[in-house]
């Protein structure tokens, strides 16, 4: 006989008597357009083993998935992102102390970019999937910017640039744009030598300087080939106005900590006239006994403030004792209680309330070592179907 689950205790929400269920939330935007499709974005990062806050976030993502398929009747699809972008190594100018960083993208190359992401999830998200229904596919973003739509809506974007600013940079109005070095790959981090030259709509030069190179010039044109990278808020505006394109209603999902940014996003998005912000979905967030969110900077430095009943694999999912399909099972299990009322969906957990909830070490369930719940095993040709790999 198995042992009763540990309760979910949770606040009533500001949507009690108005939401029954968190994917609900989509349903007055699937009205509105009469799509027969949907689509969820979310993002995968790949500059570290993930924990558990990040796959809480990716299974919601299915499970909010199914739910829309089974209570609106539509197609659903998932589309994960994977940040490719993100800085491999940092440098600092000795003279004026600015940062240059190299991106994974710039210092790996596609190939080996592509085996991280299959490393850290490919055999967790294929689980998921096959438990679901719900099929998903994964592009990082170095593709995706190099796409004619990308391109048209950063243009765009840049044109708006006067308005847009003081929505993406409220504190600054600085919104810089980071172009590689075309010799070496690296970009100044935070562009105070990058410029943007008199342009038109159909292209953008900017004038930058290489730490080893000196000056250089790059060209955005919706056909040129050269890597854009662009703040966190700025790619997610020009990401989410690309997704408006499609003919499936997109629906941005990330972790709660991301409300603050939305607003500023939605707001960035009535800069354009008449523009609807997209439909999104906020997912728990993973919380240190602090209360800070569970991120990879903190388990870095060794500030996350965990409980003793935190385990290892909470931080790293690598070192997940069981298989992966045990992994895959406990997380359907804790996120679908999550979802059970959006009260318990609208908030966060600490690792400590986790281990609670989970309520037995993990290895007394896994009975061997099997392999981290990211790698794909045999997977491996369904993987490449789904990347284009």
């Amino acid at each position: 006989m198995h042992a009763p689950e540990p309760p979910l205790v949770s606040p009533v929400g500001v949507t009690a008597g108005a939401v029954s269920h968190s994917a609900d939330l989509i349903r007055p935007r699937l009205l509105a357009t009469g799509r027969r499709r949907v689509v969820l974005h979310a993002g995968v990062q790949i500059n570290g083993a993930p924990h558990l806050g990040t796959n809480v976030m990716q299974t919601a993502v299915f499970l909010l998935a199914r739910a829309a398929r089974e209570r609106f009747g539509v197609a659903v699809r998932i589309r994960f992102g994977a940040l490719d972008n993100a800085p491999y190594e940092t440098r600092t100018c000795p003279g004026t102390g600015s940062l240059y960083e190299r991106s994974f993208r710039e210092a790996l190359g596609g190939a080996r970019v592509a085996g991280l992401v299959k490393h850290h999830y490919g055999g967790l998200f294929d689980e998921l999937s096959a438990a679901t229904g719900v099929p998903y596919e994964v592009e990082t973003y170095g593709d995706q910017q190099s796409t004619r739509a990308f391109r048209e809506e950063l243009l765009a974007s840049l044109g708006l640039m006067d308005r847009l600013r003081w929505v993406l940079a409220p504190s600054t109005g600085t919104v810089p744009v980071g172009l590689p070095c075309p010799r070496c790959g690296w970009s100044q981090k935070h562009g105070e030598r990058t410029e943007l030259l008199p342009s038109g709509p159909r292209e953008a030069r900017f004038a930058a300087v290489c730490l080893d190179h000196g000056p250089y010039t790059a060209d955005i044109t919706p056909r040129s080939g050269t890597f854009v990278g662009l703040t966190t808020l700025h790619r997610n505006l020009v990401k989410e106005r690309v997704a408006a394109r499609d003919d499936a209603l997109p629906v941005i999902v990330k972790g709660a900590d991301w409300a603050p940014g939305c607003r500023l996003l939605d707001e960035a998005s009535l800069c354009w006239p008449g523009a609807v912000p997209p439909a999104r979905l906020l997912t728990p967030v993973v919380l240190s006994d602090s209360g800070a969110k569970l991120s990879k900077t903190l388990i870095r430095e060794g500030t996350t403030d965990l409980s003793g009943e935190a385990e290892p694999w909470m931080l790293d999912a690598s070192v997940w004792p069981g298989t992966v399909g045990e992994y895959a099972r406990l997380l359907l299990d804790l996120v679908a209680r999550m979802l059970s009322e959006p009260r318990h969906f609208e908030r966060g957990y600490t690792t400590r309330e986790m281990a609670r909830l989970i309520g037995r070490r993990p290895a007394a369930a896994g009975g061997g070592a099997g392999r981290p719940p990211g790698r794909p095993g045999n997977r491996d040709a369904a993987w490449a179907r789904r990347t284009g790999r």
